[in-house]
């Protein structure tokens, strides 16, 4: 019987370690041979990269700037200085890099929060093999990084060790995927609840939450510094959120996405004062307009409710259901090559092309419809179980329900308020694959158990 026990854990292991050679296979090859051009969000990044890696500081055409969070671009700058060169191939190496961490670590995570074979082998395989985890290797973005960073809060999170040094960990990486992400500023509250729900400790939650909050403060803290020396007013970590928040949430938005900040329903004072700095500033340079329009952003809001609602339930089907368009536009959008060739071609080479561009990009979409709808019925399932643990002293959960389910509702509140975009469900479909395999592992439970009386 022991050698059974053996000899299955070690066919188990050659599976994981054979997909993880197959993942790291793809991710190379993908990188090698798919051609991408940064624009838009990549394209900075890479420009403040940059000019770290020439020691310019952290800057955009000159201008020291804090539009988004610095943590990723710094990173990536220090990691061109390493290897001495700025070539956009270095980043996409360091993606791989992280991505293969991640999936190390998600290896330990479902080890220690769930017995279930079917649930880890399958949640495993899917995030070594799913295309938008071997696509956006590809991209100067904060994807692969920062989902690299939640995989790390998450592993320390369900790990127990020395509480002083699990903390202070726990406190460091919140803080620097809060420069990465600044929504994660908020994070620490997220972290405490799932812990007090796991544990029904009130007081240990309390002293998680505040020595997490405290530890990302001193992380954050230089940075804010930097920002208030630098621009001269007290930015925790960056001034994009009320321009994502009025862009996002107007009269004239329609969709719950961006839309061009010239075109926002705003009075008429107020679109002057911010064209009137925007003829001397680029808008990610432009940090005197985000008092303005956040300002108006939540004028809106409380005045519009019910609109505020529609765009929120756009934002979250923009996020969640609108295909993986996204890989085609940011991952492989050097069409170059094809564009020059296409003509050239007869009718029967083109028609082969097409058909299979269109039946890639639909297979793709099936699936992360169906990933992302396991996740999100997950989380609605999980809900009645946790506000029952809420109102029952001794009722505890286990991370099995509390670490998919509490993430997602957080990620969801927060593409809610502020944007929705395909890119944006990145970092939870490591955790929809698990939502996804343990729900059909339960029911072929149930099924085998049907069977069997």
């Amino acid at each position: 019987m022991r050698k059974n026990i053996n000899w299955k854990k070690k066919i188990g292991l050659i599976y994981i370690l054979a997909i993880f050679l197959i993942g790291l296979y793809l991710r190379i090859q993908y990188i090698q041979n798919v051609s991408t051009h940064l624009v838009f969000d990549f394209k900075a990044y890479q420009e403040i990269a940059m000019n770290i890696f020439w020691r310019c500081g952290h800057t955009l055409g000159g201008e020291p700037i804090a539009f988004q969070g610095m943590g990723y671009p710094t990173v990536l700058g220090y990691v061109y200085r390493f290897f001495k060169s700025a070539d956009v191939m270095v980043a996409k190496k360091f993606n791989v890099f992280c991505s293969m961490l991640t999936l190390i670590m998600l290896y330990f995570i479902l080890i220690k929060i769930t017995k279930r074979k079917f649930v880890i082998y399958t949640t495993y395989t899917i995030a070594a093999l799913l295309p938008n985890y071997i696509a956006y290797n590809n991209v100067v973005g904060t994807e692969v990084f920062f989902t690299f960073l939640f995989a790390s809060i998450i592993l320390i999170q369900v790990y127990d060790f020395d509480r002083r040094i699990k903390y202070s960990l726990l406190g460091i990486v919140i803080g620097i995927s809060a420069l990465t992400k600044p929504f994660f500023m908020a994070y620490p509250v997220v972290l405490a609840f799932i812990d007090w729900l796991k544990n029904k400790e009130i007081k240990k939650a309390a002293i998680l939450l505040l020595v997490t909050f405290m530890i990302m403060a001193c992380v954050i803290s230089p940075w804010t510094y930097r920002n208030y020396k630098k621009i001269g007013r007290l930015i925790p970590i960056s001034y994009n959120s009320g321009y994502v928040l009025y862009i996002n949430n107007n009269g004239y938005n329609t969709t719950g996405a961006w839309m061009p900040l010239k075109d926002v329903a705003a009075p008429k004072e107020v679109k002057q004062e911010v064209a009137d700095i925007l003829k001397k500033k680029n808008v990610k340079i432009a940090h005197e307009i985000e008092p303005i329009i956040k300002k108006q952003a939540k004028k809106w809001i409380l005045n519009n409710p019910v609109e505020f609602f529609k765009l929120g339930c756009l934002r979250l089907q923009q996020t969640f259901f609108s295909g993986t368009w996204d890989l085609d536009a940011w991952t492989s959008n050097d069409m170059e090559k094809i564009e020059k060739a296409y003509p050239k071609w007869d009718k029967e080479k083109q028609t082969f092309y097409t058909r299979n561009k269109n039946f890639s990009k639909v297979m793709r979409d099936m699936f992360v419809y169906i990933l992302n709808s396991f996740g999100i019925i997950y989380m609605f399932i999980s809900s009645k179980v946790i506000l029952k643990a809420l109102f029952k002293k001794d009722h505890k959960l286990k991370y099995e329900i509390l670490i998919p389910a509490i993430n997602t509702a957080f990620f969801i509140a927060i593409d809610f308020v502020y944007e929705g975009q395909t890119r944006y469900n990145f970092p939870l479909l490591f955790l929809f694959a698990m939502s996804m395999s343990i729900m059909i592992d339960v029911v072929m439970k149930a099924f085998e158990d049907k069977v069997k009386s």
